[in-house]
């Protein structure tokens, strides 16, 4: 263990990194490339890194053995800019973790990142492994809601009956009733912002956000266009689709999807959405441009993270349901490092989705 050196990933490490990935038993040759680029594009292209360390790596010689991603991010905390951290992407190669250093490489990596970081670090959608060693460590802990909507129940209902045809008439008439009630729900709500899908953030976003952000939303990254452009279109490989509100020219809110693949059952994602939790013409609008693209592409259900209760309830509107025996944890650490530490402890300050950090649209 002495020899292990933890220090901050630099850009001439990306091979080495490449040799880390590719220890993953699920990830061929092409997806480690992907993952390469991605890490990479994380590392050295965050807009709010100014230079800070990205990634801490545990060497052990001439290898990297482990990394921990810590992504720099400013947060609108009631209209004011701070700095503050995610804690993402921690990896340790699996010759390690059977020699029984796993743990050892893990409480290195993240004692580093606390170390480090100036300010309060938040990690989101963390495995159960993880939130096991993160309570062990004394971080705070809290929950965000997750939402689902059921489109297609062909999956579930096969694994039920057992009966392919029996299934597939079942959800047959789920997905007609499921789209009738649909079309009512969108006739009562009659949107009349213009609903259209985009391919660039541009400045009327950041007026958006800091309106939002100073307003409504108690504690979010601060979502500048260069920001959404890093996370979204510029992206290596993002599959994201966009869809935004607008009224007079002036960007009301905007929305986030993705799908993603699991055998011949499709997810929908609600990545991010960001919009006056009071307008509800403009969340109900974004919400049923999300319904009707995702039921072009033949998704069987659609997913949601939210944190924001006024943005739920309206989802709750167009038949999401809240998965209460399933919560998302966010766990906080270095709140001592915060003058507004307690103001942070409490979730129902925070908007977060599935968005921040780094939880989403891994490459395939």
């Amino acid at each position: 263990m002495k020899d292990i050196r933890i220090r901050a990933l630099l850009p001439e490490d990306i091979h080495k990194i490449g040799a880390l990935i590719a220890t993953h038993d699920e990830i061929d040759r092409a997806g480690c490339q992907k993952r390469v680029e991605l890490l990479k594009w994380l590392a050295f292209s965050n807009p709010h890194a100014n230079g800070e360390p990205t990634y801490f790596v545990a060497e052990d010689g001439e290898r990297i053995v482990a990394h921990l991603g810590r992504m720099p991010i400013k947060f609108l905390i009631n209209g004011k800019i701070e700095s503050g951290y995610f804690v993402h992407d921690l990896y340790v190669d699996p010759e390690y973790r059977k020699q029984g250093k796993g743990l050892f490489l893990t409480i290195a990596l993240y004692k580093a990142t606390e170390a480090n970081s100036a300010s309060f670090c938040c990690l989101v959608w963390t495995s159960d492994l993880n939130l096991q060693m993160q309570r062990r460590r004394g971080y705070h802990e809290m929950c965000a809601d997750r939402y689902v909507k059921l489109l297609n129940p062909y999956g579930e209902l096969e694994r039920k009956i057992g009966q392919n045809s029996l299934a597939k008439a079942a959800s047959l008439i789920f997905r007609g009733l499921g789209a009738v009630a649909d079309s009512m729900l969108f006739l009562l709500v009659r949107p009349r912002l213009n609903i259209s899908r985009i391919h660039r953030f541009d400045s009327r976003f950041d007026a958006m956000n800091q309106r939002a952000g100073t307003h409504k939303l108690g504690i979010m990254p601060l979502k500048t266009s260069e920001y959404l452009n890093w996370k979204f279109t510029q992206r290596p490989f993002s599959r994201a689709v966009v869809f935004a509100a607008e009224k007079n020219k002036e960007i009301l809110g905007y929305i986030v999807l993705d799908i993603q693949n699991k055998g011949k059952y499709q997810t929908g994602t609600i990545v991010d959405i960001m919009a006056d939790p009071e307008d509800r013409t403009t969340v109900c609008s974004l919400v049923i441009a999300t319904i009707k693209h995702f039921r072009r592409e033949k998704v069987h259900f659609i997913r949601c993270c939210l944190s924001n209760k006024k943005l739920g309830r309206i989802l709750k509107r167009f038949l999401f349901f809240n998965t209460f025996f399933y919560k998302e944890p966010v766990m906080l650490a270095n709140l001592e490092k915060f003058s507004k530490g307690n103001y942070l402890a409490d979730i129902h300050h925070w908007h977060l989705t599935y968005a921040d950090s780094d939880y989403f649209m891994l490459p395939g």
